[in-house]
């Protein structure tokens, strides 16, 4: 079967269930109304500087705050003075993508906004340093000047590099880490002030905790990291029935492809999108943003006709079933994708072998007790890594993300999934929901209290802790 015009992508893939219907709220108001029906961002305050500081909110809405101080400093140095000045508590926010409530402070936020950009660029030694603050979406087109591109990438590229290290933040394929495990050299500054330089070879135990580090050990400023030559990619999508998606599923896994798959609870189909490197030219001359229309055209009707969800779910997919669009352009384009519907998110990691058996659990359960989701679950792979507290801590892992539409509560449906990530001994992404408390994590990681011991060598007087940090580490 050849290739649909490639114009038919991810957003119209669900066209048929909103045939002849008004397109339901855009995404503006969603966002708005949520934050309307949820809970208020609180007054502002006064600064130091006698000026107003605003609240705080992350991508979703689900964490809130209202700071008392606010902070963007401009160097290295004003960072420093700062951090040894401050009579209060800090945190630090990247890019705000973080759905567990690492950030939330009412005391002193700090954002690195000012610490971007492309350091240097080593095409020999296959190396490049960037500051902390720097986007992920950022560091593309820098290193391609220089014949450059990471391996691998999250599908969001508006973290924070700083931010993504510290959740031990991953792309796909099971021969490739998460972006953490591609550090070589790290540069910190502790609560006293003291610029600290680690690598596997200097400050070692500060390197296995800061690759993972909760914003618990101190402030990233500068981050190397290991690159490759630059490289294109080909991206093919396709709607599958979910028997030839859960096949290809393990074939890619067994060949190191990266790959992410896409179940749809209460369907029977699945989406399958490969990224493979190539020596084709680029030909991506189409609109891949994602558009978010056909997810909440089908929110909408599901909602409306729930005894109908199974049907609706699977008229739409066996519409678009088959091949659906293929593009070729440079690697850091490919990997990124646009997220325009917002939503929360809980994942797990459990080990590669178990991860087909843990979905099929997952989308049981979810027809079983009728919850409330069309939104996709996201399937990967990442390989094992040697870092402390990272989720693919020496296990091979597959990471399983479940979402849901941030206008909608989401608590129900992961408190009906987190026991079975459980079952399969899964370890949470840092950065988003879960309800795991400091006993469960040192039973998880065999490095917890070796982690607390540099948090408080860095910290001693908790000057990087918040409300939920002291939880997880009972302090």
């Amino acid at each position: 079967m050849s290739y649909r015009d490639p114009n038919i992508n991810r957003r119209q893939m669900l066209k048929a269930v909103g045939t002849g219907l008004a397109a339901c709220t855009t995404l503006a108001s969603c966002s708005k109304d949520n934050a309307v029906q949820t809970q208020p961002l609180a007054p502002k305050v006064i600064g130091s500087n006698g000026r107003p500081v605003l609240p705080w909110s992350n991508w979703s809405g689900n964490q809130r705050s209202q700071p008392t101080e606010r902070s963007v400093p401009r160097s290295e140095d004003q960072l420093i003075k700062l951090i040894k000045e401050s009579k209060q508590s800090i945190r630090c926010v990247g890019a705000g993508h973080s759905f567990s409530p690492l950030v939330p402070t009412v005391e002193t936020l700090i954002s690195l906004a000012r610490l971007r950009g492309l350091k240097s660029a080593d095409p020999i030694a296959k190396q490049a340093t960037f500051g902390a603050g720097t986007l992920l979406g950022q560091t593309g087109e820098p290193l391609w000047e220089h014949g450059l591109a990471l391996a691998n990438m999250p599908d969001i590229n508006t973290q924070s590099i700083a931010g993504a290290i510290a959740t031990s933040t991953h792309g796909t394929g099971s021969t490739y880490g998460s972006l953490s495990s591609d550090v070589r050299d790290l540069r910190i500054i502790s609560s006293g002030g003291e610029v600290i330089n680690c690598s596997a070879s200097e400050n070692a135990d500060v390197f296995n905790a800061a690759r993972a580090n909760l914003g618990a050990l101190g402030v990233l400023t500068e981050v190397t990291l290991d690159v490759r030559d630059a490289f294109n990619l080909h991206e093919q999508q396709s709607i599958l029935p979910n028997i030839e998606a859960y096949i290809l599923a393990d074939q890619y896994l067994k060949e190191g492809r990266r790959f992410e798959m896409y179940a749809f609870p209460y369907g029977d189909y699945s989406m399958m999108i490969t990224l493979d490197e190539t020596d084709k030219p680029i030909d991506d001359e189409h609109d891949y943003a994602e558009s978010g229309d056909s997810i909440l055209e089908l929110k909408k009707w599901t909602e409306r006709l729930p005894w109908l969800r199974s049907f609706l779910v699977n008229t739409a997919l066996k519409d678009a079933a088959g091949p659906m669009s293929t593009r070729v352009n440079r690697s850091y384009t490919v990997f990124g994708n646009l997220r325009n519907v917002r939503f929360n998110e809980m994942e797990y990691s459990v080990a590669a072998e178990d991860g087909m058996e843990c979905l099929a659990e997952i989308l049981h359960t979810i027809k079983k007790q009728k919850l409330e989701v069309v939104f996709p679950i996201e399937y990967r792979y990442v390989k094992a890594d040697d870092i402390w507290l990272s989720q693919f801590y020496k296990r091979d892992s597959c990471a399983i993300s479940c979402h849901n539409f941030a206008d909608r509560d989401y608590k129900k449906y992961f408190a009906a999934l987190e026991p079975i990530f459980l079952k399969y001994d899964g370890r949470p992404h840092w950065g988003k929901i879960h309800t795991l408390t400091a006993n469960d994590f040192s039973e998880k990681y065999e490095h917890w209290n070796d982690f607390k011991r540099v948090r408080s060598n860095l910290d001693p007087n908790g000057l990087f802790l918040n409300k939920h940090i002291k939880e997880l580490f009972i302090l």
